[in-house]
């Protein structure tokens, strides 16, 4: 029996197994960021926060809408990978582990600076990857702009409620 090579099987199959990596990643963030989270214990319930501040609920749901975006985009991102570069799987992954140190960082170690410290590199890494992005896959650009324009305004909140609790 001859068996012919077909590189397109493998690109498929790195295709599917990269998306499914990505997808993977974003997940673990999202459950890294909810199981990790300490939002009803006595030492956040007594910290000073702007009225501003969104409820958890509202919270909740931007996250989960900004979590099927950023899978989606960074989707995207991988199936061009050969046109993207190494330097966006950087940026990708880079978000990614900032992403899930905030809520470690906020309620666990109890460091509001620290998180808004975080927050504030996780934002500068998201204008890097929406302005990479944007060289790549213009579509996924756009979906991560709301993920961009989330971590600024969470970078805010951050500051906001550490310089209101030192």
């Amino acid at each position: 029996m001859l068996v012919l090579h077909n590189p397109l099987v493998g690109s498929r199959r790195r295709d599917v197994l990269g998306v499914l990596a990505v997808v993977g990643l974003t997940t673990a963030v999202a459950v890294v960021g909810g199981a990790s989270g300490d939002f009803r214990s006595r030492w956040y319930a007594e910290l000073q926060k702007p009225a501003w501040q969104p409820s958890g609920a509202t919270i909740g749901t931007v996250w989960s809408v900004l979590y099927v975006s950023i899978a989606a985009a960074g989707s995207m991102l991988w199936l061009r990978r050969r046109r993207a570069g190494p330097e966006l799987a950087t940026l990708f992954v880079t978000q990614s582990l900032l992403n899930a140190a905030w809520t470690l960082l906020f309620t666990r170690a109890k460091r509001p600076d620290l998180a808004a410290a975080d927050c504030v590199a996780l934002t500068a890494v998201n204008v890097g990857l929406v302005a990479s992005a944007w060289r790549v896959r213009r579509l996924a650009a756009l979906l991560l702009v709301p993920y961009l324009l989330w971590t600024a305004f969470a970078t805010f909140l951050s500051w906001t409620i550490y310089r209101l609790n030192r």
